[in-house]
């Protein structure tokens, strides 16, 4: 079959001056009837090999001799040996490990590697991939994947075997011109030995991006690249790391102020740069590559729900009929919605168990659900998508309450491994009331409220008690959601929650990093006043149904928050009453509590240890505090925000075996699956203990995020900023912080003591073992300070560093 002529180069040679060899394409009828031989490749003109007809290869041409360097003006030389030293620079560059790369040095290097590759792209290569375009030229279309993977997937490469099988025949064992040769004029930009041996890849990723951006500019699109090469390495048995580096490309969503990314940066750029009908069309490519793998369908399903928000966002900049007239938008935006649940069901079939594909439907759904009066949904109609939205809900969470950490062994493969506990089902379920709450009768969903009120008691302790990870929160919208649900359909005040966690957050109140202050963006702190009502309310309570132990745990919990509160208060150390409340239900269903109680025996039981300078100061508070309970005897009136004291039971002594009480603590942190729901976040430290005496040694988490926030700037960068303080450990440096905290003496477990990072406290003249974020097999102890805090799970030792003067 005959075709057009390829244009024969005769308006300059791209390596004129640099000791190489030009290669001119001569006119010919058929583009795919040339061979490059061996004896082609002295120089000597050859007649095509009719075994491989298909091959295309530059040296198919004729070939010149260069100038000789000599003649070259001084200007040239200098030119080029610029060119050669930076080329050296980055191939160094490209060797040099992750970190030494985002050196400020490096970033000049990469600066001057893009607008090295700028100026040859405008010399020389423009015009080469112009004359081959990757479709017909295999070294063009080596360079096009070599520059996709690296732009987008760190650390990728192409084998170059994989390279050689595209280039095609002749191999260079057989023959053939070198890879480096055959890869003209593209070499200088391409390193053949990294990361490892007989990888091939971009020099930087910098250059590869900006290659990217020229072949597009070029019309080699990022679509097309992207099906290329999947068609071109993904036969019937695709490598390994193709494989990953395809998954990478087209699903790995990046973090972004703490939420992921709608799409891949590859599937995004796709989008704004051509359109989302050729994001879907590479998509599909790959889930008809991989017809195993859930992510590529599931990711289609989201595109076209996608592609529905930007048809209802045009049609509501535009004047109605402008773009489509009403029955034609309907009409489209029901087709894109059905693709978008058919994409979702084939992903939930390609994996059943999986929770995350089963959400994709409960969001198609619930986004129908939302946009129900520009479907023209009836009454009937809402009711009916709203149960559908519910039961895909529904089922996500049945799904996530049966996966299981990778550590856990499932030897028949019926269950799915998660690393983390999927919520997406019980915030889901909140999403959808609410949106059935703005839309429908309340009582047209029966029973809608008992389970609105199970899952924001869900989210309270869950958002109290731990965060996605060291130095991010959940979005903003997500406590909002929750707190309007709670509140349509209770009638009740999400903040005058006086659960256990809902006491806990009284303090976090006001602050920047507070949920309600994100949620609602503003947030009165509760006052001491506020607290007062609710411990004397709480203490009416106990007093009525002392044998109830959630309301004994909620007064003593409320009693150690309003000490926090009035930090300086000499007579709220109140804590024989409170340990004697404890101690009545110590001798029954002992190691069958929960973790918050546990936690409250932890914090009262808790030895005093006096630091270094305080015992007399001490001595003198007691003395004058002596002198004012003998004052008062006899009065009976009752200070605000005071508790009367309670004499001891006559030679009742609380010598309670602490390290006992860790042990039931993390038991029962188990058995309420808390270690199931809470598994791969952070867990917050609750309290910490402090210099201080009775109650007031235990300071609430909250009174060291007021003084972060004190020592951070306000602006946009304020949240990390306040991230930034805590993982670098900078917030145990601050001396407001110092002033209050109490150093711990810690000592390494022996090997056959310890479960993962644990070490011992000590306590007095005992020990408790703590977890620690510290390698108990790193530098001596005993020459680090130490502090201690305690989570839902127990107590935590935080590394401080070097110690400081106290």
């Amino acid at each position: 079959m005959n075709s057009s002529p390829i244009p024969h180069r005769v308006d300059e040679n791209p390596f004129e001056g640099r000791g190489q060899t030009a290669t001119h394409f001569r006119p010919t009828t058929d583009r795919n009837a040339h061979m490059y031989s061996t004896s082609q490749y002295r120089g000597v003109a050859q007649t095509p090999n009719k075994k491989h007809p298909w091959c295309l290869h530059p040296a198919n041409t004729h070939t010149h001799t260069h100038r000789n360097i000599k003649q070259e003006s001084a200007s040239s030389q200098n030119r080029f040996n610029q060119k050669q030293t930076l080329l050296r620079e980055l191939i160094q560059l490209h060797t040099m490990d992750h970190n030494q790369r985002e050196s400020p040095t490096s970033a000049v290097v990469s600066d001057e590697a893009v607008t090295q590759f700028e100026n040859y792209w405008q010399e020389q290569l423009s015009h080469y991939v112009q004359k081959n375009p990757p479709r017909w030229s295999t070294n063009t279309k080596v360079f096009s994947f070599l520059a996709l993977l690296n732009a987008y997937v760190p650390d990728s490469y192409l084998l170059k075997d994989e390279c050689q099988r595209i280039l095609g025949p002749p191999d260079p064992i057989h023959g053939g011109p070198p890879f480096e040769e055959r890869m003209e004029p593209f070499t200088r930009f391409i390193h053949t030995s990294n990361p490892g041996p007989e990888h091939v890849c971009m020099i930087h990723p910098q250059v590869a991006r900006k290659a990217v951006e020229l072949l597009a500019v070029t019309g080699f699109t990022r679509s097309t690249t992207a099906k290329d090469l999947m068609v071109s390495l993904c036969g019937d048995q695709p490598q390994p790391h193709i494989i990953q580096f395809i998954k990478y490309l087209l699903t790995k969503r990046e973090m972004q102020e703490g939420c992921k990314e709608k799409f891949s940066k590859l599937v995004s750029d796709v989008m704004e740069h051509e359109n989302h009908y050729n994001a879907v069309s590479v998509l599909k490519t790959a889930s008809n590559k991989f017809t195993q793998n859930p992510n590529f369908p599931q990711t289609i399903s989201r595109l076209y729900h996608s592609l529905c928000q930007r048809i209802f966002y045009s049609n509501k900049k535009s004047q109605p009929g402008n773009i489509y007239t009403f029955f034609q938008y309907r009409q489209k935006i029901t087709r894109h919605y059905r693709s978008a649940e058919t994409w979702a069901r084939n992903a939930i079939n390609r994996a059943p168990r999986n929770s995350y594909m089963a959400d994709t439907l409960g969001q198609v759904y619930m986004h129908q659900l939302m946009n129900s009066q520009h479907l023209s949904f009836t009454t009937h109609g809402v009711v009916e998508m709203a149960n559908q939205a519910f039961k895909a809900f529904e089922d996500v969470e049945d799904k996530a309450e049966k996966e299981v950490v990778p550590q856990m062994e499932d030897p028949g493969g019926t269950v799915n491994i998660s690393d983390s506990f999927n919520n997406r089902g019980l915030f889901g379920f909140i999403q959808v009331a609410n949106i059935v709450f703005k839309k429908l009768d309340v009582n047209t969903i029966p029973d809608l409220g008992m389970q609105v009120e199970t899952k924001f008691t869900f989210f309270e302790w869950y958002l109290t008690y731990s965060k996605p990870s060291m130095t991010t929160l959940e979005p903003h919208y997500f406590w909002k959601n929750v707190v309007l649900c709670y509140e349509n359909y209770t009638g009740q005040r999400a903040a005058a929650s006086t659960s256990f966690p809902g006491l806990l957050d009284h303090l976090n109140r006001g602050l920047f990093t507070s949920r309600g202050q994100r949620a609602f963006k503003q947030e009165a702190p509760s006052t001491q006043r506020e607290l007062e009502i609710i411990r004397d309310h709480l203490r009416s309570q106990y007093e009525e149904n002392p044998e109830d132990v959630d309301l004994a745990e909620r007064y003593v919990l409320s009693n150690i928050i309003l000490s926090n509160k009035m930090p300086n208060a000499p007579h709220l150390d109140l804590v024989t009453e409170l340990q004697i409340i404890l101690y009545v239900f110590l001798g029954t269903d002992v190691g069958l509590r929960n973790s918050e109680f546990y936690l409250l025996v932890l914090l009262l039981f808790w030895p005093e240890e006096h630091h270094q300078g305080q015992q007399e100061d001490d001595e003198e508070c007691q003395a004058t505090e002596d002198e004012e309970v003998n004052t008062r005897n006899g009065e009976d009136e009752d200070i605000d925000g005071l508790e009367p004291a309670q004499p001891s039971p006559a030679g009742l002594v609380f010598d309670l075996d602490l390290q006992q009480y860790v042990t039931f603590m993390e038991r029962a942190f188990e058995r309420a699956m808390y270690d199931k729901y809470l598994r791969g976040r952070y867990l917050l430290p609750l309290f910490f203990l402090g210099k201080g005496s009775g109650l007031s040694r235990w300071i609430h988490k909250s009174r060291l995020d007021a003084i972060v926030e004190e020592n951070v700037d306000k602006g946009n960068r304020k949240m990390r900023r306040i991230n930034e303080m805590w993982v670098s450990g900078n917030v145990w440096h601050l001396q407001k912080v110092r002033d209050i905290l109490l150093p711990v003496r810690v000592e390494a477990c022996q090997p056959w003591e310890r479960e993962g990072r644990e070490v011992w406290v000590h306590v007095g003249e005992k020990r408790i073992k703590a977890r620690t974020e510290v390698n108990p097999d790193g530098p001596a102890l005993g020459t680090t300070l130490f502090y201690l805090g305690f989570t839902i799970q127990g107590p935590v030792v935080f590394d401080v560093g070097a110690p400081h003067n106290a």
